[in-house]
């Protein structure tokens, strides 16, 4: 399995944050580290998103920070630079994929039809966002992939809530979720 697999495994809930006031995101982020959540995804959503990555990053040493909603190739050096762990993108480019690599961080690109789920895993993507997980089939369309595409893991997120997360755990082809339910 590949090593972001492994990381996120370890707590496969991970709360995803949308913070834009680097104080406030360190309180948070030390009540979900109490609370067991050692992985945390911070959308790039607000202008001081990259500032909160690296105050966490820095403030937990421990935490595996990542970023969420990459949708331009040069935020992998940002948020590598900003001391991010890992990278999460809705979609996938060819042109992600490449500067992920370059980069050499850890890339969970985001697919939803079975097109762009073959496609990543041709390009060595085993492990894969699946998004938006509610209103692309969820639970059910999880299932079906279970049988299809039996080498291929999922982080499905979007639309997960606290009602149903666990029942997305418990699928064999899905090693976490991720949710903003997490945090109100």
């Amino acid at each position: 399995m590949n090593r972001l697999i492994e990381k996120l495994k370890k707590s496969p809930v991970i709360p995803v944050l949308t913070f834009d006031e680097v104080n406030s995101s360190l309180k948070s982020c030390e009540k979900l580290l109490k609370d067991g959540y050692t992985n945390l995804e911070v959308t790039l959503r607000t202008k001081n998103a990259l500032y909160c990555i690296e105050a966490i990053a820095k403030e937990f040493p421990n935490a595996c920070v990542g970023a969420g909603t990459i949708i331009r190739k040069e935020q992998f050096l940002e948020v590598k630079n900003a001391g991010g762990s890992f990278a999460v993108s809705p979609g996938y480019t060819k042109e992600l994929i490449d500067e992920a690599l370059n980069i050499d961080i850890p890339y969970l690109p985001g697919a939803s039809t079975p097109s762009e789920i073959i496609e990543l895993y041709s390009f060595g993507f085993n492990f894969q966002k699946f998004f938006h997980a509610k209103n692309s089939g969820g639970l059910k369309m999880l299932k079906a992939y279970a049988e299809i595409f039996s080498d291929i893991y999922f982080c499905p997120t979007g639309g997960i809530s606290q009602e149903d997360y666990i029942d997305y755990l418990n699928l064999r082809n899905v090693v976490c979720v991720g949710g903003s339910w997490v945090v109100q």
